[in-house]
């Protein structure tokens, strides 16, 4: 009966399930086949990360003998320049990070993200309205759910794990150079 594991599912129909949600957490890990098999039905995979501790949602992709495409849960939404590009220079970090070992949080300032943004920008002649962009984006990354400010009255921010489940590590050099000769033709700077 789906009322064991109705915890799980509401809080994957909500958006990402983190282990530091305890109940639904625990919920989910025991009722993991039966919960998969749920949203299978609806043609929806339930990605589970347990190393990193995180669960989400995805559309599964039609099968080619399949007459009919499923409506999409969500739609599919392309970022623009500077989301894609912030993404990106979060997620180099976070394999930075990782590889130093250490620490399981990955914990960069505010002005290490513009820093490290500006660096695939062409020279800005307005610096300050090219930061004030780049802060922009990082509100809307928070929104996406890929960073977290800390509540230390400081201008610190957490890196979520689950950006490696949507930018993966081995193309990351690939894509940077890419958003670097996207924004030098198109001469963006702010």
């Amino acid at each position: 009966m789906t009322r064991e594991y109705s915890l799980s599912l509401i809080t994957l129909l909500k958006g990402i399930l983190y282990n530091h949600q305890k109940d639904a957490w625990e919920n989910l890990l025991q009722y993991e086949p039966e919960i998969k098999k749920y949203f299978s039905a609806i043609g929806l995979g339930v990605y589970i990360d347990k190393s990193e501790g995180y669960a989400y949602l995805q559309q599964n992709e039609p099968e080619e003998e399949e007459e009919e495409e499923m409506p999409r849960l969500a739609e599919k939404r392309q970022l623009n320049f500077f989301t894609s590009l912030l993404c990106v220079v979060l997620r180099k970090y976070l394999l930075e990070q990782d590889a130093q070992g250490g620490t399981v949080r990955a914990i960069i300032t505010q002005q290490e993200i513009i820093n490290r943004t500006k660096t695939f920008l062409p020279a800005a002649p307005d610096e300050a309205k090219q930061q004030d962009k780049i802060i922009t984006t990082i509100n809307k990354v928070i929104d996406i759910g890929f960073l977290r400010k800390l509540e230390d009255n400081s201008s610190n921010y957490e890196i979520h794990r689950i950006i490696k489940g949507f930018v993966n590590a081995g193309v990351i050099e690939q894509m940077l150079q890419k958003l670097e000769r996207y924004a030098a033709e198109k001469n963006i700077m702010d």
